[in-house]
């Protein structure tokens, strides 16, 4: 799986509103089960407006229409969380149907 970069704008399945990745392979509890998804995102064009934070993976994703910033500090990342993911503790979460 590729890693979409901060900042990259996005559809979902089952959404239809945009919505803006700020956050990777964010940690969610659960009912006390830990795990991660994939993405978090806020409303696109509005930002982040209150404590709303959207979960998602990314076959959650319907449509991509913007990615987001890249130079080589993301390449860093992007090399560095795939290996962490190698060895990742954490159940991935899925989003409910």
């Amino acid at each position: 799986m590729d890693i979409l970069k901060l900042g990259t704008v996005v559809s979902l399945k089952k959404g239809s509103q945009k919505i803006m990745i700020v956050s990777r392979f964010p940690l969610y509890n659960e009912n006390g089960k830990k795990g991660y998804f994939d993405y978090s995102a806020c409303f696109y064009p509005t930002g982040l407006v209150g404590p709303a934070v959207y979960f998602f993976n990314h076959e959650d994703i319907d449509e991509i229409y913007f990615e987001g910033y890249e130079d080589s500090s993301e390449l860093d990342f992007q090399k560095k969380m795939q290996e962490e993911m190698k060895n990742n503790v954490h159940i991935k979460l899925q989003v409910e149907k």
